[in-house]
């Protein structure tokens, strides 16, 4: 039989993981608090309306092999009783959260996965509830792709500073991470999913300016949490993922070239 895997949050990331999923012959389910799921998700997907919020949408979720969260989780009351009924149905489970949830001290500062959580964010609370009942936790750098686009972030001047380092995840990228973390024997883990590469953006504006890909770059000169660089080494040394998306520059030209021809970018 093949194995199941439910996807509790069918948004962006969502549609690379159910794709990869399908290529690897998985049985699949992907859930939105509502029926409404992007028409990235393949028909051959069976859909679910899944919301924390809603305990009567809880049953929804069939028995699998494993289970991803790509929805923010926060602790509450409804969170302690979908638990049980998780664990109970799946067998491994993966929760993708985000490296704001680090704090530091510096700026510029390197950061691996020793770095303290800052537990007073709701979100990292609920993921800590989780990992520590066995979920790991994979905490994503920015995620770019299709109709995700770093070059427009700098366009529409959400930038704080050229000087500011970036970390950045392709989506199809982060899909192998959860992919290699629920074939893992990991429980109870921790991984930072970047490529690898921190930037600063200034290296990316000269290289999109050499290209004839922007002109002026206005920054906003407001930024709401220090510069800091990312460090993926536990991630290739226990997961290993198997990633396609580490030419950064390749990537944005391919993103570039999709936008000005006007052909889709899925």
């Amino acid at each position: 039989m093949r194995r199941r895997i439910a996807v509790l949050g069918a948004g962006y990331t969502g549609h690379f993981l159910v794709r990869l999923l399908e290529r690897q012959g998985f049985e699949v389910i992907a859930s939105r608090r509502s029926r409404v799921i992007t028409p990235a998700v393949p028909s051959s997907v069976l859909r679910i309306t899944m919301d924390l919020a809603d305990e009567g949408t809880w049953g929804n979720i069939p028995p699998c092999d494993g289970c991803v969260i790509l929805f923010p989780v926060a602790p509450s009351e409804p969170l302690e009783r979908f638990v049980p009924l998780l664990f109970d149905r799946c067998k491994k489970l993966v929760v993708v959260g985000t490296t704001s949830s680090y704090k530091q001290s510096a700026e510029d500062e390197t950061l691996d996965e020793t770095a303290p959580l800052d537990l007073d964010i709701p979100r990292v609370q609920g993921e800590e509830y989780l990992r520590l009942r066995g979920g790991i936790i994979l905490r994503s750098a920015g995620i770019y792709g299709p109709g995700r686009n770093p070059l427009d972030w700098l366009r529409g001047g959400r930038i704080p500073s050229a000087e500011r380092y970036v970390n950045l995840i392709h989506g199809e990228d982060l899909a192998a991470a959860a992919l290699a973390a629920l074939e893992s024997d990991a429980r109870t883990e921790q991984f930072i999913v970047t490529d690898g590469v921190p930037r600063r953006w200034t290296e990316i504006v000269m290289w999109a300016r050499r290209k004839g890909f922007l002109a002026a770059v206005q920054f906003s000169g407001t930024a709401g949490t220090p510069s800091r660089r990312l460090n993926n080494g536990k991630l290739v040394r226990f997961l290993s993922p198997s990633f396609t998306h580490t030419d950064l520059f390749a990537e944005l030209e391919k993103l570039e070239n999709n936008r000005v021809s006007g052909r889709p970018e899925g």
